[in-house]
């Protein structure tokens, strides 16, 4: 009998190390879907959970009224069993256009998780998700956010990030693009220091902010057409100016945040 439940046991454990070794990509698109609630959809999933390809669908958000959002290439990843074996989770991501180079996120069991540098790219489109004012100013362009290395333990970030938007246009204006925005993102979070600045074009946008150590945001800044731009292009900037925040003459005061 002993010897039976011995066999018995070794026929489960060969089971189930072969279904995790040949566990279908599609398990992984699975979870992905139901922790993201449906903003994250990993289609056409193929291969295993440990090296696989799937086509990434965006959705801004369930009130943002606006179509899902396909990138061009299919995201692929890697996950080494030996690390997790040894504890760690190692994954790497790659994709051609949305990520500048292969992402690599490192967990460990006292939950700490590690991403190394990389620029994420994706649709401006997709800020809409994030509510007032994106869903009424309804960006295009292209939105960028990168960084060195990010750690998170403990409900802390430890890094700094970048972000942009280039080429911008919004259904507020027919100037397009209105330009190149930058929003500088210091000392971890919380504990956040956030700089707005502007790169180029007829748009000006600059600003300061915070979130601090109770995760309280607040950002005080300006919106206005940069000085020397000619009259006509002002006027078509003028609605999204003033959409934008509270008048102040030919600019707006943008102030967010309790």
């Amino acid at each position: 009998m002993l010897r039976g439940l011995l066999f018995a046991f070794v026929a489960v454990l060969s089971i189930g190390a072969t279904a995790a070794v040949i566990a279908p990509a599609q398990w992984v698109a699975s979870a992905i879907g139901q922790a993201t609630d449906e903003r994250v959809v990993l289609a056409e999933a193929r291969g295993s959970l440990w090296q696989g390809q799937a086509n990434v669908v965006l959705a801004p958000g369930l009130d943002a009224g606006i179509a899902r959002i396909g990138l061009p290439e299919p995201l692929s990843w890697q996950l080494s069993p030996w690390k997790l074996l040894a504890g760690t989770l190692e994954l790497t991501m790659s994709h051609p256009s949305a990520l500048a180079q292969p992402l690599q996120l490192r967990a460990d069991l006292a939950g700490r998780i590690e991403l190394l540098a990389t620029t994420l790219r994706l649709p401006a489109s997709l800020l809409a998700g994030l509510g007032a004012p994106f869903n009424t100013v309804r960006p295009g362009g292209v939105v960028s956010l990168a960084w060195q290395r990010l750690v998170f333990q403990r409900g802390r970030m430890q890094g700094d990030m970048v972000g942009e938007w280039r080429f911008a246009t919004s259904a507020m204006t027919t100037v397009e693009p209105f330009g190149d925005f930058r929003l500088l993102a210091e000392g971890g979070f919380p504990g956040t220091r956030l700089t707005l600045s502007t790169l180029s074009g007829p748009l000006e946008l600059t600003g300061d902010g915070t979130i601090d150590e109770q995760g309280n945001f607040r950002f005080a800044g300006r919106a206005r057409a940069m000085s020397g731009v000619d009259a006509s292009t002002r006027a078509q900037l003028a609605g999204l100016v003033l959409l934008l925040g509270r008048r102040d003459g030919d600019s707006a005061i943008l102030s967010f945040g309790n």
